[in-house]
């Protein structure tokens, strides 16, 4: 029996060309499933830190009082037209503060009569590895700007503190 026959078959069972294309596509698969698996690992090599929950507050200031009306605890945060994992949490109402000027002409602080500072906790699991934190589908830092959008609301806001707490 020949190494390669007549027809070019290995062995007479499989055709040369058609090996070379098999051990390809074996390799190119075997890479993607190790590069897949290996993602998964941090540098050291260690599988990578579990889920935490990250507990993000941020501030709408100067809010008309049916935004703040309007949020309620429960609520799901949307991003791209869909719902996220990111929920309400906390909901706190005040005046909202604002430099005026007395009769003096002196800057003061001082409440508004109408609008609102309406302080945000909301709550979504994240795996705190990450090199950039999101919630909500947003990074999430403290002093960055936040839009805050649910089904019914939507408020520019800061972000004032993020805080990661183990899963329960």
């Amino acid at each position: 029996m020949k190494f390669i026959d007549e027809k070019g078959r290995l062995l007479g069972v499989i055709n040369l060309v058609d090996l070379i294309v098999i051990v390809l596509v074996l390799s190119v698969v075997g890479g993607i499933g190790y590069r897949f698996l290996s993602s998964r690992l941090n540098a050291d090599g260690n599988p990578l830190s579990p889920e935490k929950e990250a507990y993000v507050t941020v501030c709408a200031s100067l809010q008309i009082p049916e935004v703040a009306e309007s949020i309620k605890i429960g609520d799901k945060l949307v991003a791209n037209n869909q719902y996220t994992d990111a929920e309400v949490v906390d909901v706190k109402v005040e005046p909202a503060a604002y430099v005026g000027s007395n009769s003096a002409g002196e800057a003061v602080e001082s409440k508004h009569p109408l609008w609102k500072d309406v302080t945000i906790t909301i709550k979504e699991k994240i795996n705190p590895s990450n090199v950039i934190l999101k919630v909500g589908e947003q990074e999430v830092r403290v002093g960055y700007p936040f839009i805050f959008k649910t089904q019914t609301v939507e408020a520019n806001s800061k972000i004032r503190s993020i805080e990661l707490k183990d899963i329960e």
